[in-house]
């Protein structure tokens, strides 16, 4: 953590933000702040609850919103991708879209590297790396927008969701430099593909803290015991 630190900013990539149902996703960022790391948010969804937890004030990253829909900003894609195509990896990135594209003909695929795009082209230049929350869509986004600023390792994913295409999956997870999940079945899934070696997976529970002050007596399992989440 200490050389990412001094390194530059990280990019956090997320389906959407705020999300109230998403307080464990908000924990782990204001303790990233705490341990001094700068951060700043993209977000491919602007956020529908009407009402935030208190803990989103505490996080002072600023926040940017990708276009969820490509044909709404138009002109915002049209400039990104004029900047994109000059980046030292659009070549490989499109090579993959197209590859992608022809294995899962969808919008929602095509929507992915606008989206991928404008990060690429927005991101500021003390970003060093990126940080996926969700293998799914942000983790997509993400690992287009890593080959298009042509860097090696520097896509990660938060959580393993296995829902994706077997092949899908597999290059996601041979993109990341390494990745987390919440439960044990998602670190044996993760660590049984050889896209990622089993060094490379970390298992990290959620806790509640976010909702500590509720009053009720404490239960016996707690989560703080790794042998008893």
């Amino acid at each position: 953590m200490d050389g990412v630190r001094a390194a530059g900013v990280i990019a956090v990539i997320l389906k959407g933000y705020p999300r109230l149902s998403e307080t464990f996703i908000a924990q782990e960022l204001h303790a990233l702040e705490q341990r001094g790391l700068s951060l700043a948010l993209y977000s491919l969804r602007h956020p529908t609850d009407r009402e935030t937890h208190p803990i989103h004030t505490r996080i002072r990253a600023p926040v940017a919103y990708l276009p969820e829909y490509l044909h709404r900003e138009p002109a915002r894609v049209w400039r990104a991708w004029r900047l994109a195509r000059r980046l030292p990896g659009y070549r490989a990135a499109r090579a993959a879209f197209w590859r992608d594209l022809r294995r899962d003909l969808t919008r929602n695929r095509v929507r992915r590297f606008g989206q991928a795009l404008v990060l690429a082209a927005e991101l500021p230049r003390e970003v060093v790396h990126l940080h996926a929350h969700f293998m799914h869509t942000p983790a997509s986004v993400t690992r287009y927008a890593a080959v298009l600023r042509a860097w090696r390792g520097a896509a990660r994913a938060r959580e393993g969701h296995l829902d994706d295409a077997e092949w899908e999956k597999r290059e996601k997870l041979g993109a990341c430099a390494w990745t987390a999940t919440c439960t044990a079945v998602n670190a044996q899934h993760c660590a049984s593909s050889p896209a990622l070696p089993t060094r490379r997976t970390h298992l990290s529970r959620h806790r509640r803290r976010a909702f500590s002050g509720a009053r009720r007596a404490p239960a016996p399992v707690d989560g703080r015991d790794p042998r008893t989440p």
